[in-house]
């Protein structure tokens, strides 16, 4: 289903105007343009994307109808349960539908951090856990009292 599509199906179920939540089913179907194909939900389907869409947008939208406030949170819940036959996948249920299988190649990449920044960041550690050698607390001089 089109971006638009959920969007008119939510002015109908919400009472909102069409474009009050265009913006949040264009997000919800944005991975559709990189990954052309049914599988694209597998990103941006599940109810850990619902959630960090939420954390960005806020709890709630503006419903220009009425002047009152949309959840979110309902919006996007709804427009996973239009593309799912009414489920709302987790992450877990999109992954557990996955088998990987590494090639050599990708496993030079896959969970692979790169040597540099693990020799920077052990650097940076060094520098932050363990004070200048140099620097030794000054005493005090209790004559000068």
């Amino acid at each position: 289903m089109h971006y638009y599509e959920h969007a008119l199906l939510s002015a109908h179920k919400f009472g909102c105007a069409i474009e009050d939540t265009l913006q949040l089913h264009k997000l919800m179907d944005s991975s559709k343009f990189f990954f052309p194909a049914s599988q694209h939900r597998l990103f941006s389907h599940n109810t850990w994307f619902v959630h960090v869409l939420t954390e960005l947008i806020g709890d709630t939208i503006p419903n220009s109808v009425n002047g009152q406030r949309l959840s979110t949170r309902d919006v996007l819940y709804e427009h996973l349960r239009e593309d799912h036959n009414g489920k709302t996948p987790s992450l877990q249920d999109w992954l557990g539908c996955l088998h990987f299988e590494l090639d050599e190649q990708t496993r030079t990449w896959f969970n692979h951090p790169r040597g540099s920044d693990k020799n920077l960041l052990k650097e940076i550690k060094s520098l932050i856990l363990n004070p200048i050698d140099n620097e030794q607390p000054t005493p005090i001089d209790a004559t000068a009292m």
